[in-house]
């Protein structure tokens, strides 16, 4: 590893993240700069952009990710339900485990330059948000994804948009997850993760399996166990997300496309 060159790109960095206000809300333009200049601070490191394995590495070089409770899920059909705090987010969760499918805004898969950095690394699902239809399709992807041999993993970002759990209602919470558990026999995992940072540990709190529960009583549940992962958060406490003011908005007062 060249620890200059790993600084010097890792700077450049922090410097987009300032330009575009935030590590919460991106075009699609400023999300490939940010990937392209991932990729910079990768091949300082030696590692291959094209490897699953070699990306976690690096993001968790960059942002100095901590994982807290992950176990072996090689063997297990797993669904991750994480809080959802950062643009990074879905890259961090699509690398962290194998034969990754991750639930996305459709913006994610419409733009052909984007999904250029991510075909390689995991699978993706684009769900058009308070769309019905899109929502049926994304749990059958999902499905049938964990219904293919060996270990499986689906990441569900529950809240469908960036916020603070704080700011989060039981109402604001999807339930897709309890059907897609029960028609594949995954285990629901609840994750909370702190919003990624270049000067900060970001530190990822793994939980035991969720019941499968009524859906009706699900987004109370979720956000009971991210704040019991939040609190296993010490020395220091977890860090609050800093986000933009369209994403601290209350989730049902935001405008989706």
């Amino acid at each position: 590893m060249n620890t200059e060159a790993f600084e010097t790109e890792r700077a450049h960095l922090r410097d987009l993240i300032n330009e575009y206000g935030g590590v919460d809300s991106y075009t699609t333009v400023q999300a490939v700069a940010i990937f392209e200049q991932i990729c910079k601070i990768e091949a300082t490191l030696k590692l291959d952009f094209a490897s699953r394995e070699d990306v976690f590495k690096g993001l968790s070089s960059i942002f100095n990710i901590e994982l807290i409770g992950l176990e072996d899920y090689s063997d297990r059909k797993v669904i991750l339900v994480p809080n959802h705090v950062s643009e990074f987010d879905g890259l961090i969760f699509g690398t962290i485990l194998a034969n990754m499918l991750v639930v996305a805004k459709s913006e994610w898969i419409s733009n052909p330059k984007l999904n250029a950095f991510l075909e390689n690394l995991f699978s993706i699902v684009g769900l058009v948000r308070k769309d019905s239809a899109s929502g049926m399709d994304v749990m059958r992807k999902c499905i049938d994804h964990l219904s293919e041999d060996g270990g499986r993993a689906v990441n569900i970002f529950v809240q469908q948009t960036i916020a603070d759990i704080d700011n989060t209602i039981p109402a604001d919470v999807a339930a897709g997850a309890c059907l897609i558990a029960k028609k594949s026999g995954a285990d629901i995992i609840p994750v909370y993760c702190e919003q990624a940072s270049v000067d900060h540990p970001t530190r990822i709190v793994f939980g035991k399996p969720m019941a499968i529960a009524d859906k009706k009583t699900f987004g109370a549940e979720w956000l009971k166990c991210e704040k019991e992962l939040r609190s296993l958060i010490s020395d220091p406490s977890a860090r609050p997300p800093i986000l933009c003011e369209k994403h601290r908005k209350p989730i049902s007062e935001r405008e989706f496309n």
